[in-house]
């Protein structure tokens, strides 16, 4: 029994019938298992599509791939606090900008901005600057401070100053 693994005769049985249960594990597990991964990889790609469609539909200038660094005068604070803050539901009258003037420094052109909101909510400021920073990739937001509202009955309501930089 000690010599069996010396034995060549064992291998040449035991290597064809491994070889031959290999097809069979194929067929038997392995196939049904990835039918049913693409059915569910299928589905997950129409789910994505129809959500892909909804975002499309509701900001159609997401597919715009224009590089906003061909076009520096473009980018207005006021026009993209306008738009952040209508789809967050942020009014005009809760919030107040104030913009610097254009700074050229190494040939690098910046514009930065004080921007204070009024009676907002941690989520909605959360949502405010995730879809600004991400509709204007080079704009920065280099400090948010909070101060609680200390008169209202509801405890998410905030304060925010922010200060942005945008880099042409």
């Amino acid at each position: 029994m000690k010599d069996l693994h010396k034995n060549s005769t064992l291998y040449y049985i035991l290597v064809p019938i491994l070889v031959g249960i290999w097809p069979l594990l194929v067929w038997a597990m392995y196939l049904p298992n990835a039918k049913e991964t693409l059915k569910d990889d299928w589905a997950g790609s129409k789910k994505g599509q129809g959500i892909a469609l909804r975002i499309l539909t509701l900001d159609p200038e997401r597919a715009d791939t224009g590089d906003a660094n061909d076009a520096p005068g473009d980018f207005s604070y006021a026009a993209a606090v306008d738009k952040v803050a209508g789809i967050c539901g942020i009014p005009a009258s809760k919030y107040k900008l104030t913009t610097g003037m254009i700074v050229t420094k190494d040939k690098q052109k910046s514009q930065s901005a004080h921007l204070r909101i009024e009676q907002i909510g941690v989520v909605q400021l959360a949502r405010f600057l995730s879809l600004i920073q991400y509709k204007w990739g080079t704009l920065q937001c280099d400090d948010v401070s909070l101060s609680r509202l200390k008169a209202e009955a509801r405890p998410d309501v905030w304060t925010v100053e922010m200060k942005f930089n945008y880099y042409f």
